[in-house]
């Protein structure tokens, strides 16, 4: 390609849901077989009877969300060293080597999802690669309760919350949507409490297209999350009623069966990006309590319709107000930086589609088939 020919920027199908692709396409002449496929897709349940597929697609510019929350920023202050955050759901494949060694309990993971959530909590950084995780120091702890399908009913959950309690997690993804609660999932919150560990929950659950309140994202212990799609409006509206929003739409990270990439969207996902702030911060503050945790994230949050979307930054960087006269220190904060820098990353995420055209644009460059790589080489 001539020095003077530009790339076509990455297009997002946004509004298209799971069966949107990505595609990357060079603006100069290609044969077929040169333009590079979409990306795969990870989806809570399969549809079929074969493993969700590996990819060999990575992308190697930074994403989207990178920008939209300030994260290479927030690292600076933390990356969620001494953190471990459970992901409770399908397993985590720790065969990328952005997950070697970051994963306790990994394994097979046939739907791939608790994978992809898994990167996006924690991915290290690679070289030829733009992922990095909101918390790549953090630990992740695979605790695996869906069906051979995906999909689990309260009392797996709570199996799941009390095996991640046990298994000395600071903080619990909830790695599934679950319309109907249980007394069993009621008592694993309980507990969790009382060990001071931080649940992260999607506050949707669909069922047959249906939206419902999701559990144990209604309890008030518990973080619950919505995503939103690209112009920063919610996937879901009007069924639940959460604590937080974060990206939820054209999320890249993982694929399952090593180190290429995936994309995938809802509830669930918008929940990693939250559970992955709360790692750095209680990485940052470790004698900060899991609901003290929460409520900074509540608090410093960009305001928004409904709830309030994630400020990693902002997490960060506001301080804990002055004691009060027993000498109980007050939760409230006070920023440390200057109000300036934040503001303009609130218009760009509310730029709707100004932000995604801008930070989204990628090359056909920025996809690498992982067999041509290893062709060049020879």
């Amino acid at each position: 390609m001539s020095n003077g020919a530009e790339r076509e920027r990455l297009r997002f199908g946004a509004g298209m849901g799971l069966t949107a692709a990505l595609f990357l396409v060079a603006s100069a002449p290609a044969a077929a077989d040169e333009v590079p496929p979409a990306l795969s897709q990870v989806t809570p349940e399969l549809p079929g009877d074969a493993c969700a597929p590996s990819s060999e697609e990575t992308v190697d510019q930074e994403l989207w969300t990178e920008n939209a929350l300030g994260l290479s920023r927030a690292r600076s202050v933390s990356s969620g060293a001494g953190v471990t955050v459970a992901v409770v759901g399908s397993g985590v494949d720790d065969s990328s080597a952005a997950l070697d060694g970051a994963v306790e309990g990994a394994g097979e993971d046939c739907i791939g999802f608790g994978t992809f959530l898994a990167g996006v909590v924690a991915a290290r950084p690679l070289p030829d690669s733009g992922l990095v995780g909101v918390a790549p120091e953090a630990r992740v702890l695979a605790v695996p309760i869906t069906g051979a399908r995906g999909g689990a009913d309260a009392d797996a959950v709570a199996e799941g919350i009390t095996d991640a309690v046990d298994g000395g997690a600071d903080i619990v993804l909830v790695g599934v949507a679950v319309p109907v609660g249980s007394s069993a999932l009621e008592a694993a919150v309980d507990t969790a409490v009382e060990e001071d560990v931080l649940i992260v929950a999607p506050s949707t659950a669909l069922v047959q297209r249906e939206a419902y309140a999701a559990v144990p994202a209604a309890r008030g212990e518990v973080l619950g999350v919505a995503g939103t799609d690209t112009d920063g409006s919610l996937l879901v509206g009007g069924a639940s009623a959460p604590d937080l929003t974060a990206p939820g739409q054209s999320v890249l990270s993982l694929a399952p069966g090593g180190d290429g990439h995936a994309v995938s969207e809802g509830d669930t996902v918008a929940a990693a990006f939250v559970a992955g702030v709360a790692a750095l911060v209680r990485s940052h503050d470790p004698e900060l309590s899991a609901p003290q945790t929460a409520e900074r994230l509540v608090l410093s949050a960009y305001p928004g319709p409904g709830a309030g979307f994630v400020d990693p930054v902002g997490a960060l960087t506001r301080s804990l107000g002055p004691r009060s006269g027993d000498g109980v220190e007050e939760e409230r904060f006070a920023l440390d930086l200057p109000m300036e820098p934040t503001k303009g990353r609130v218009m760009a995420v509310v730029g709707a589609t100004a932000l995604l055209v801008t930070v989204c644009a990628v090359g056909a460059a920025a996809v690498r088939r992982r067999k041509a790589k290893a062709a060049a080489a020879l």
